[in-house]
């Protein structure tokens, strides 16, 4: 008991300094209320050493173990009560020039056509340096590609910015084809062609069509596919001389 009280209480002070002090410390950005989805909070924490056991059912232990938690939850959300040291999220008037953020594998021919398109909640986050930005995109993608992105192309496309912390950044709109760069795509293999089938032209009326294997067979000695014990072929052979049987005397 003790031991559960003792992990309990370590749960709730990491889960107080993430939601009310440094989300962007882990990867995360709350909306404008403070929430932050539950199951992104559950991969950020998995991802310290010692915390990878925690599961969404923990923090349900805390709620139903503590009579006044510091914490609220509503449809999958949670936050802090306390949000006074949360970082304000303000609007970037200087960003750094290159910023980066992950996008899917399978999805990345379509944004070289298209742009960056947020997911989830619809916001793109960006990240200071690559280890974040891989980080933030190992939750959703293990093979997701990494993109550097040019904010000053971004401000002149009119791509508003808003600061979330001291590492991250984060839009609501879509930054445009022409403002990041990535990795080339990969070449797509050339389709195999099928070999063209020609239709077997039909017999003409009238005719036969040889079979070259039962010749062969006939002049080897051999029998045929189809032929009979004296080795002509069925139908095509000469017929046996059949002697007919006298009847026998008792019955004359």
């Amino acid at each position: 008991m003790q031991k559960y009280q003792r992990d309990a209480g370590r749960l709730l002070k990491l889960l107080v300094y993430i939601l009310g002090r440094r989300p962007d410390e882990f990867g995360l950005v709350p909306d404008r209320d403070g929430y932050v989805r539950c199951k992104d909070l559950v991969k950020a924490i998995g991802e310290e050493d010692g915390w990878r056991h925690v599961r969404i059912s923990h923090i349900d232990q805390l709620f139903l173990t503590l009579s006044d938690p510091p914490l609220e939850r509503r449809e999958g959300l949670i936050r802090v009560r306390d949000r006074e040291k949360l970082p304000a999220q303000t609007a970037a008037a200087h960003p750094p020039a290159l910023l980066y953020t992950c996008v899917r594998k399978r999805a990345y021919p379509v944004v070289c056509e298209k742009g960056i398109r947020g997911m989830g909640d619809g916001r793109v986050v960006l990240s200071t340096g690559r280890p974040m930005a891989e980080r933030i995109g190992r939750r959703f993608d293990r093979n997701a590609v990494l993109l550097t992105v040019h904010a000053e192309s971004c401000q002149a496309r009119g791509v508003l910015l808003f600061r979330a912390g001291a590492d991250l950044f984060w839009t609501g709109s879509v930054i445009p084809k022409g403002c990041f760069s990535g990795p080339p795509l990969p070449e797509e293999k050339p389709a195999a062609r099928k070999k063209a089938v020609h239709p077997e032209a039909p017999p003409a009326p009238g005719s036969f069509i040889l079979d070259p294997f039962a010749e062969k067979a006939i002049s080897r000695g051999r029998k045929p596919p189809g032929a009979g014990r004296d080795g002509y072929l069925k139908g095509k052979g000469r017929k046996k001389n059949r002697r007919k049987r006298q009847p026998p005397p008792w019955r004359a």
